[in-house]
């Protein structure tokens, strides 16, 4: 549920925080105020195109922030959480527009325009001109189908089927070209083992192997160094521990003359400690196994052989052991049952025939809805105005793809005699939010989407036709949270929630505010809605008998 919209410096709004509730918002004002603003705003952050000529004039960026409630509704934090950007039950859209680029962020986190577009799709679901309506777009008919038709567990089973059959077909598509160059490969892998099996190299041994080298190849250098550093630490006749030692006694003897000696004598003591501990250290390596001219040799030898391979399969020498692992795997895989073209030509069959069979199950449900969502609908835009509309769910066969064996269109046609079109060539712009309204009211019971947003649902209608338009509005409110943006006062008088647009002019500067207004100032707006600027005591009680009746 959308819970607030901020603006800043977008067209002519300067600043402005709108604050949103559940159930149908209304907003209204003068012709030019502004309201499509809002429209404007709400497409663009969630992902809709937007140029700099939508940054006020002298700003040097426009921002709209748009935040949003979203726990229990499972589409949204589930592509959250997919995405690594789940962050509690709210979430918080953000998008900065500039002269030289646009900046997308989700929680705080920057993300890519069409990442943006992919969820905002998720939260709010705009019906306003026809190049942003939603239900023009086929996959947006097709899902609204099987939305109604029930059919989610079985458009789940026909997408897992038809990627299983899909990465099959790919692996065998592979093993079929490859063929020719399989058994060659085999061979130099066999040969490549052999070689690499004799070395055996382990993961970091490389490090150890030439700390080692180096070891064996010191072996006098370091038996004499360490028996050197013994001989003056505590073997040879004038040692450091002796010297110590005499220093510490002469500076015990001063103490008594000056106190502040005790911190110097105490640290004497400490490195005498330190000391003795090197020459235990020392005395342990001394009787060390240093090896010999044999492990010298072979040291040099595995050093040498692995230097060689690495070499060969032009890697560090550290990533020789991840080669040796890379080319097991692979001759496993080539050797194995697995990659038999005969055995796997059989599994892409059986992988076929299941995405059929899924396809199958797809089509009858969708086949059998598609008369009852047509008549439903049918029924629905009749009573919204459209008196002698028809609306029709087209299926067409198709080759088998992750949606199935067929493509949804729905086809609408305004008068008696006219023929079924797309809805792109049979509605207007506010037909096709009537429409749109329409099928949301048939789905409600079934379909808990996301904020639906319209511009435009009134336009061409009046009387009775436009009370009912918002009482279905308000009915559809009660699942879903709704904006609707409206020039009629039947259609005002539903809302729950009631926002004002009105642009003023200061100097040379004109910006527009919203408003959320009271219970006297809503019979204020809608009196001026039914009365236009002449606001007289009847306008104003017929206003209120429409607003409590």
């Amino acid at each position: 549920m959308l819970t607030s919209l901020q603006v800043r410096a977008f067209a002519v709004i300067d600043a402005l925080t709108v604050p949103f509730g559940p159930g149908l918002t209304v907003v209204t004002g003068e012709t030019g105020a502004g309201k499509s603003l809002l429209m404007d705003a709400l497409s663009i952050v969630v992902g809709e195109r937007a140029g700099a000529d939508v940054v006020r004039p002298g700003a040097t960026a426009a921002e709209i922030v748009a935040s949003f409630h979203v726990n229990g509704y499972e589409a949204a934090t589930v592509w959250l959480d997919e995405h690594g950007l789940m962050a509690g039950d709210e979430c918080e859209v953000r998008r900065i527009v500039a002269a030289d680029r646009s900046r997308a962020f989700i929680n705080g986190t920057p993300v890519p325009i069409q990442r943006l577009r992919e969820f905002g799709e998720l939260l709010i679901d705009l019906h306003g001109q026809h190049e942003h309506h939603s239900l023009m777009r086929r996959e947006t008919q097709r899902a609204l189908l099987d939305i109604y038709a029930g059919a989610g567990s079985e458009r789940a089973a026909m997408q897992a089927a038809f990627a299983a059959w899909a990465a099959a077909a790919t692996r065998l598509r592979d093993l079929t070209e490859n063929e020719a160059h399989r058994a060659a490969r085999e061979s130099l892998l066999r040969y490549q083992l052999e070689e690499i099996r004799t070395l055996a190299p382990l993961a970091d041994e490389w490090q150890t192997l030439n700390e080692s080298h180096r070891r064996a190849a010191h072996v006098q250098e370091l038996a004499s160094g360490i028996t050197a550093a013994l001989d003056r630490l505590s073997d040879g006749e004038q040692t450091v521990t002796a010297q110590l030692a005499e220093v510490q006694n002469r500076l015990s003897a001063l103490e008594r003359f000056d106190s502040r000696l005790n911190e110097a004598n105490g640290l004497l003591a400490s490195a005498a400690l330190e000391i003795a501990e090197a020459a235990r250290s020392l005395n342990r390596l001394s009787e060390s196994d240093w090896g010999d001219a044999a492990d010298l040799a072979a040291l040099d030898t595995r050093l040498g052989r692995w230097h060689e391979l690495a070499r060969k399969h032009r890697v560090g020498n550290d990533e020789l052991p991840r080669v040796w692992q890379e080319l097991e795997a692979e001759y496993a895989a080539i050797t194995s049952g697995e990659q038999d073209p005969e055995a796997l030509a059989a599994e892409v069959g059986r992988l076929r025939s299941l995405a059929e069979q899924a396809a199958a199950a797809l089509s009858r449900k969708r086949t059998a809805a598609g008369p009852l969502l047509a008549g439903a609908v049918t029924t629905e835009i009749q009573r919204l105005g459209l008196a002698a509309g028809r609306f029709e769910v087209a299926l067409t066969s198709t080759e088998l793809s992750p949606n199935g064996h067929e493509d949804v269109e729905f086809l609408m046609s305004a008068q008696p005699d006219s023929p079924l079109k797309p809805l792109a060539r049979a509605a207007s712009g506010g037909e096709l939010s009537r429409i749109s309204l329409a099928v949301q009211v048939v789905l409600a019971d079934v379909y808990q989407g996301p904020t639906l947003v319209f511009d435009e649902v009134d336009v061409g209608i009046g009387g009775a036709v436009a009370e009912i338009v918002g009482q279905r509005l308000r009915q559809l409110a009660r699942k879903r949270q709704i904006v609707c943006i409206t020039h009629l006062a039947q259609v005002a008088a539903q809302g729950d929630a009631h926002m004002r647009v009105s642009k003023e002019t200061h100097g040379a500067r004109t910006h527009s505010t919203v408003a959320v207004l009271s219970d006297r100032e809503r019979v204020e707006e809608v009196a001026r809605m039914l009365g236009g600027l002449s606001i007289t005591a009847r306008t104003r009680a017929l206003a209120r008998d429409m607003l409590h009746g």
